[in-house]
């Protein structure tokens, strides 16, 4: 394998390294802005990406390519891990002498998932989930001082610590039928006919490992709590992050490795998006906490996701990656809101944001914009995104599921206008402006231009998404 394929990876590396001897060296005390070095790290690293166009599809290791769909979803990776650093400019204070530590984790959580996005290899696959996982496991219960935080964290470790079991238990099912781990191997191991019962029990207890990354039902049981109890900025690499991941992940293996098998987890996958669909936008309804709201929100997107999955086609592929993209920039505008609103108003309750748009228009604006998006409201991105998953839902037969799909779109946009109704029409506690710096105007306009630039100018974000799912399926 080229050095260049992994020339990214092993720049997270490298700066790992650069935050580490920082964090020795510079005193708690001093004035120095780590999170700057984050972001400074950050902007390295995208270069380094797109230097390495050149060698997209070149040869590769047999655990680890360099495909175009890789190289998408890392520089999502890297736009999503920047978003959250400047979340934590906001959140500093309950990070407290601990921020330098912070940003070790989130590029600890970076590599993992940009070792998922090339990943080939099952033993590969565990191995970048685990890191992602165990980063993930520290930054949820980083609160020292808040009970709910290290709840959280208890709670993520257990469920999560179950699914890294039935993982490692389908891992060494599926080598034990096939003599293999490679996705290629497996692939062609299994070409010949049915898959055994041995492979067929371990190909649903990986699905059911990664099933947790993506909290779809069953699955599902740590997301709002742990939503809640976490700190915010790592609630959204949850929601955004993780979930994108395991997403990933879940297409590299179903449709790198398993495809000619679809007929097993095709049918499987549609179940679970229903009830996922069902549940997440269901149990939205009788909320009262901001972040449990976002968390059960979703809860029912994942849902949309596997509605795509288990289309085992092309479209269903491309249709994920415009998903995600538009699910991606709604959701951090949605939860920087959160961030910046909920450090001024000292709660995360839902009879807090009443009136938020006197206190703050550009906080109120972006929250609308961003929660229309995610009910699916045309013109913006996350319409597009749902519009293509319920079209190639209905290519393959399954009316049944784009009919919950499509009508789960009224239940979410009324849970998610709720929230715009305290914001406008509601009262609030305080008539003092909330101040909101040059930075975080100038991410939040331009998490807002690409909301509606993706939406309005889809074609482009199309074609994006229709290349990826090429290179995954050749």
């Amino acid at each position: 394998m080229m050095w260049q394929t992994v020339a990214v990876e092993l720049g997270v590396c490298a700066w790992v390294i650069v935050l580490l001897v920082r964090d020795i060296f510079t005193k708690a005390t001093s004035v120095a802005k780590p999170w700057k070095l984050a972001l400074a790290g950050l902007v390295a690293l995208a270069a380094i990406l797109w230097w390495q166009q050149p060698y997209i599809g070149s040869p590769s290791d047999p655990m680890f390519t360099l495909d175009r769909f890789a190289w998408t979803f890392k520089a999502f990776f890297l736009i999503t891990t920047a978003v959250v650093v400047l979340m934590t400019r906001a959140y500093t204070r309950h990070l407290a002498a601990n921020v330098g530590e912070f940003y070790l984790l989130v590029f600890c959580a970076l590599l993992g998932m940009l070792t998922l996005a090339s990943v080939r290899d099952l033993l590969l696959l565990f191995v970048g989930l685990e890191l992602l996982t165990f980063s993930l496991y520290v930054m949820v219960a980083y609160l020292k001082q808040e009970a709910a935080s290290i709840e959280a964290g208890m709670k993520y470790l257990v469920i999560g610590s179950v699914s890294s079991g039935l993982l490692v238990y389908g891992i060494s099912l599926l080598y034990g039928a096939s003599g293999t781990t490679s996705f290629a191997g497996l692939r062609q191991a299994f070409a010949g006919g049915p898959l055994p019962p041995m492979a067929t029990a371990g190909l649903l207890l990986v699905m059911a490992g990664l099933g947790f990354k993506v909290a779809a039902v069953p699955f599902h049981l740590w997301v709002p709590d742990v939503y809640e109890g976490a700190p915010t900025p790592v609630a959204a690499l949850l929601s955004v992050g993780s979930k994108m991941a395991g997403v990933v992940a879940l297409l590299r293996l179903l449709y790198g490795a398993f495809l000619p098998a679809q007929a097993i987890w095709s049918p499987v996958l549609a179940v679970l998006a229903a009830a996922t669909i069902l549940y997440g936008n269901l149990a939205a309804l009788p909320q009262t906490n901001i972040k449990r709201l976002l968390g059960y929100s979703s809860i029912g997107h994942a849902g949309y996701l596997l509605m795509g999955l288990s289309t085992a086609t092309a479209s269903g592929a491309s249709a994920i990656g415009f998903y995600l993209l538009a699910y991606m920039v709604s959701n951090l505008a949605v939860f920087f809101v959160v961030v910046v609103a909920s450090e001024a108003l000292e709660s995360d309750h839902l009879d807090a944001y009443n009136g938020l748009a006197r206190r703050s228009p550009m906080l109120a604006a972006t929250m609308f914009v961003g929660l229309l998006s995610l009910a699916g409201v045309p013109p913006l991105a996350g319409f597009v995104g749902k519009l293509l998953v319920l079209l190639a839902t209905v290519r393959t037969g399954r009316l049944w599921l784009a009919l919950i799909g499509a009508a789960n779109v009224a239940v979410s946009l009324y849970y998610y206008l709720m929230v715009v109704k305290r914001m406008y029409a509601g009262t609030p506690s305080s008539n003092t402006p909330i101040a909101v710096d040059g930075l975080t105007k100038a991410t939040l306009f331009a998490l807002l231009i690409a909301i509606l630039a993706i939406g309005v100018f889809s074609q482009p974000s199309l074609e994006l998404a229709s290349s990826a799912a090429a290179s995954l399926l050749q």
